[in-house]
């Protein structure tokens, strides 16, 4: 059975599907991202969630899905104000309002990556509306500020691609070659701007997700006509994967999730880190004896150089320089307390080569929330939706010995 839920917050009309029988025991599902849409798609999670007696909600955050969307259609939306409302306490306030809408008195709630931020914060400020937390990959830390967090995922990134250059040595010839190309002849990507060394770069998001050390290793095979262009179906290829065209929001509002946890702005930090480490800066080329590609980082440039980031270019400045941002996370030690008065309980799937919410960060926060941290190096960052059914029953056996 699917039906939908919809409210009206302000201005923000916010829709969530609700699928399972409607006397269920309701679970609460926060996507990742941030910026992104619930899944359309019926993941092995849901169906194990479904089998096991669970009311699956699945909310489209503010700005995403059938909720008010915010892409280059509607410029008017497009403002550092609007951007701003789309951190946790502001989603956490809609899911509130979602689970007021639907009767529910409280209920589970499970958090995948950008979604767990959201669910600490849940905790932070209503513990008592939630029985079992369940992160996977979704432990942010409750003290370091940007700066730290981007350092730690360079370095879990550095880590991943060696380990790529050492299974694939041929692919990582490739890289540099094509960075070598791209820096002395124009290129041109199917949306009409020049692809640049640096643009290209942002392919290793991909080094942290299943499959994708054989993802970027196919793409990579043949680039090259025989008269040393590169050929338009890898330049196609590459422009899908390096385009924000289906999911602006990712870029604009990146840095912001980490706004608050210490004073200040984040000030373009995944860039400032990333030109303090070898390899990884917007400049280094692909001669020197570190060259890596970049992760989940997003930089100032792709905001010039991605057609469908431009629109966002001012707000996303104005973000980065806003130096205003409200603790999210204040109060979570209090917060967590209380979750376990009231008999909830708190489990996390920590991935050991996450290169998006490294593993020594994710530790320390369950440390000292006292939530219980299972860690497995079986999979990546994607391992809730590339294998559901066992990441989600580990974590409800741990829950269910622990009660």
């Amino acid at each position: 059975m699917e039906s939908t839920v919809e409210i009206t917050r302000d201005q923000w009309t916010v829709l969530a599907r609700v699928l399972g029988q409607p006397d269920a025991p309701a679970l609460l599902f926060l996507q990742g991202g941030p910026g992104s849409a619930a899944p359309r798609q019926r993941f092995e999670w849901i169906h194990a969630a479904l089998r096991r007696g669970f009311r699956v909600v699945l909310l489209d955050q503010r700005g995403t899905g059938r909720s008010m969307r915010i892409d280059a259609a509607v410029p008017e939306l497009i403002t550092a104000d609007t951007l701003a409302q789309l951190r946790a306490p502001e989603i956490i306030k809609d899911a509130e309002a979602i689970r007021e809408e639907l009767g529910i008195a409280r209920w589970d709630v499970l958090g995948q990556s950008f979604g767990g931020f959201c669910l600490l914060h849940y905790l932070a400020v209503a513990p008592e509306r939630i029985g079992l937390a369940m992160f996977t990959g979704g432990l942010a830390s409750i003290s370091e500020g940007p700066d730290a967090v981007y350092a730690a995922t360079f370095a879990k990134l550095r880590a991943r691609h060696r380990a790529f250059n050492l299974a694939l040595p041929e692919a990582e010839r490739m890289i540099r070659e094509v960075c070598r190309h791209l820096a002395s002849t124009e290129e041109l990507l199917p949306t009409g701007e020049r692809l640049t060394p640096r643009r290209f770069r942002t392919l290793g998001i991909e080094l942290g997700q299943e499959g994708g050390f054989a993802s970027l290793a196919n793409l990579l095979e043949a680039p090259f006509h025989p008269n040393g262009r590169l050929r338009t179906d890898f330049l196609a290829e590459v422009g899908r994967r390096v385009s924000f065209a289906a999911h602006p929001l990712y870029a604009a509002i990146h840095e912001s999730i980490y706004g608050g946890t210490v004073p200040g702005a984040t000030n373009w930090s995944a860039e400032r880190v990333s030109r303090t480490i070898a390899g990884f800066g917007p400049d280094a080329t692909p001669d020197d004896e570190e060259f890596y590609l970049t992760g989940e980082h997003i930089f100032n440039f792709q905001f010039d150089e991605d057609p469908a980031l431009r629109p966002f270019k001012d707000a996303a400045n104005t973000l980065a320089a806003k130096d205003d941002w409200s603790n999210q996370y204040a109060g979570i030690v209090d917060g967590a307390a209380a979750h376990d008065a009231a008999g909830g309980c708190r489990v996390a799937a920590v991935y050991t080569d996450d290169i998006y919410v490294p593993r020594e960060l994710s530790l320390d926060t369950a440390h000292t929330l006292g939530i219980e941290a299972w860690e497995t190096a079986h999979y990546q960052h994607d391992g809730l939706r590339k294998h559901g059914t066992a990441v989600l029953g580990r974590l409800l056996e741990i829950a269910a010995s622990t009660r």
